[in-house]
């Protein structure tokens, strides 16, 4: 009861208390004025300030740019979007320094008065869009207002303009996002945008930036990529004052022929005559572009180009149907080439997920996975495109750099035939092969790169019969490198095996101990402008690796030298598929362990073919070389070489 009575007046005394300290304001208030009061109160009961604030517009237009603007390439992809939206129909990109020193951009686009040439570089002042229900069907570049301001707030941004209508032109100057001088200024309709010293002002960013080579090879990507989305459109690109793209405008031609004749110019003339065009429409949905034949493939995506309404985007959806549409007639480890311009309805696609807007969110799959899938295989068919092993390479000459004999390949075999087994003359198709001489010991002459080895007395395992894509060793030779059992059938891995050999050869050939066999006829390559400008800046990569190669004109390079364990190979394709690896390393300098995965791969790429049967000497120099290596039981990516079949396990086998 007690404690009743207690709490009921501490109440009591807690109300009076806290009318007093109103009563007290109040009265404070009226004497002395709100500020003052205020500034006492918060000293008496520590109110601390705000810690959350509105930031000024400077501050917000450099976080966006970080957001819009990664690098050069970046700036060159939202000022070439920004003339393609203004109805340009001749775009030219200059850049110095890799696009840091010097971008500038210059359309005969729409143009833009005074007024709205200040006015864009305002957040989010754009022409694009007027409501929200617009985004839902948009089908221009841009629309977010961002990149201008964003440009404009890291550089020092010129902006000159007139309007396609007529009246004087504007010329506008930004420093580091403030205004400088805006006036009138002369000028031929359309608009030119110069950004110099990108990221003057950021110095963390311009900190992380890449090389200038590796940028100008981005921007040569950006490039090519729009290109390919508008053939209309006449692209140039002037690097370092020289012209490296410069395609044609072909307005009044039908859309598919202007897409060919682009990509001829920027994908290489011998892409064209092994493609096949695609054409399909259902309703609102339409397909059309050009895929390629599956031997002219890649190890990567760098080779796929496609656009939806237009906008060049990534889609793990339509990349996995089209890689579907070759069923068994690629590989599993290669992927097509294709450029494809994809129209859907604006609703359907959703295109402000990304910030750069390099992905998209589709609606009705299963009508495009049904579209695409059928469009790609009537091509495919209609094409009568063969599958990518047909066009392997099956002549190698795989002995040694300091043999002189001359082999005559046998013809390939079919691998099953039609005709019964009766009427097969077995006994000739895989007759045992004659008796071999002792095969060479340490002690003979050997090429350079066995130079290691050299004191080991060891002779090398005999071959005894050769089938396609195996070849068969004497057990009783491999038992002073391993130990077998003289009735054990000893199998090699043809292609494994030659990898090995040809791996340790391109490692060696990194330090010069290594062969290099000079080609009697040179070898000649014509690349994309993209690739031909990559090549340019690996050439000492490829050095290296004893593949000497040199600039012979215009996107054209030629072959003198390549490591003497390299077959009758493919070379253009090898270099392709090797710069694509080597293009992961921006500053043209390859660490050792990522560079030996790298040359493991060019190395199985280019063995000697899986089907092929090997005549019993080019079988026993592969072998030779083989058990010259540091890890012969090993191709260079850890699958063995060899396979053992004890007598037991072939008993098994016709056990009754």
């Amino acid at each position: 009861m007690l404690s009743i009575k207690l709490t009921i007046i501490y109440f009591s005394f807690s109300k009076t208390l806290e009318k007093c300290f109103y009563l007290l304001i109040s009265f404070s208030l009226l004497a002395y004025g709100s500020s003052f009061i205020l500034e006492k109160f918060k000293r008496v009961i520590n109110i601390m300030p705000s810690k959350i604030r509105v930031l000024d517009e400077h501050t917000i237009n450099k976080i966006a740019a970080g957001e819009v603007i990664e690098s050069p390439a970046s700036v060159v992809k939202e000022l070439m979007e920004n003339s393609l939206d203004a109805g340009a129909t001749e775009i030219c990109v200059e850049i110095k320094g890799g696009g840091r020193q010097l971008i500038r951009v210059t359309d005969n686009g729409a143009g833009m008065q005074q007024d709205d040439a200040v006015l864009c570089l305002e957040r989010h002042a754009t022409s694009k869009i007027k409501e929200v229900e617009d985004i839902q069907s948009i089908f221009s570049m841009g629309f977010r207002g961002e990149a201008i301001p964003s440009i404009a707030s890291i550089s020092k941004f010129t902006l000159l303009t007139a309007p396609q209508e007529g009246g004087e032109g504007t010329l506008v100057i930004v420093e580091g996002g403030k205004l400088m001088h805006c006036g009138p200024a002369a000028r031929a309709p359309g608009t030119t945008i110069e950004v110099k010293s990108l990221f003057f002002n950021v110095p963390v960013r311009r900190k992380f930036q890449k090389s200038p080579a590796y940028e100008a090879q981005e921007i040569h990507k950006i490039i090519t990529l729009l290109a390919l989305g508008y053939p209309h459109v006449k692209f140039q690109l002037i690097n370092n004052q020289s012209h490296e793209i410069q395609t044609g405008g072909s307005s009044g031609k039908a859309f598919s022929h202007q897409l060919k004749e682009r990509i001829a110019a920027l994908m290489g003339a011998e892409f064209v005559t092994s493609c096949c065009e695609v054409e399909i429409t259902n309703g609102d949905y339409s397909l059309h572009g050009y895929v390629g034949a599956p031997h002219y493939s890649r190890q990567n995506r760098t080779g796929q180009y496609l656009f939806i309404n237009k906008r060049a985007v990534f889609s793990p959806l339509i990349s996995a149907v089209v890689r579907d549409a070759y069923g068994t007639s690629l590989p599993t480890n290669r992927h097509p080439i294709f450029v494809l311009h994809l129209n859907v309805p604006g609703e359907t696609v959703d295109v402000n997920v990304h910030p750069q807007k390099k992905e998209v969110r589709l609606r009705q799959e299963n009508i495009l996975r049904e579209l695409v899938l059928k469009g790609i295989q009537q091509a495919i068919h209609k094409g009568n495109v063969s599958s990518y092993q047909d066009h392997q390479p099956i002549h190698e000459d795989f002995s040694s750099p300091a043999s002189t004999s001359t082999f005559i390949m046998p013809a390939v075999k079919p691998a099953f035939s039609l005709h019964p087994i009766q009427e097969r003359n077995l006994a000739r198709e895989y007759q045992p092969l004659p008796p071999m001489a002792k095969a060479p010991s340490r002690e003979e002459p050997q090429p350079s790169f066995l130079a290691p080895l050299a004191q080991e007395k060891r002779s090398f395992p005999r071959v005894l019969a050769t089938i396609p894509g195996y070849i068969i060793l004497d057990a009783y030779s491999l038992e002073a490198w391993k130990q077998v059992s003289p009735d054990t059938l000893c199998l090699v891995d043809q292609k494994a095996a030659h990898a090995r050999v040809i791996f340790e050869n391109l490692l060696q050939a990194r330090t010069g101990n290594a062969a290099v066999q000079s080609l009697l006829i040179p070898h000649h390559i014509n690349l994309p402008p993209s690739e031909a400008a990559a090549l340019s800046t690996n050439l000492d990569n490829f050095a290296q690796i004893g593949v000497h190669i040199h600039e012979s004109g215009p996107h054209s390079f030629m072959i003198d030298a390549v490591p003497a364990t390299f077959g009758n190979i493919d070379l253009s394709k090898w270099v392709v598929d090797l710069l694509d690896m080597m293009h992961s390393f921006p500053e043209g300098k390859m660490m050792d362990k990522e560079m030996e995965k790298r040359l493991s791969v060019a190395a199985s790429h280019a063995a000697v073919h899986y089907r092929k049967r090997l005549q019993t000497e080019e079988a026993q120099s592969i072998v030779n070389q083989l058990f010259a290596t540091s890890m012969p039981f090993f191709c260079p990516q850890g699958k063995s070489t060899l396979a053992f079949i004890s007598a037991e396990e072939i008993f098994r086998n016709f056990k009754g």
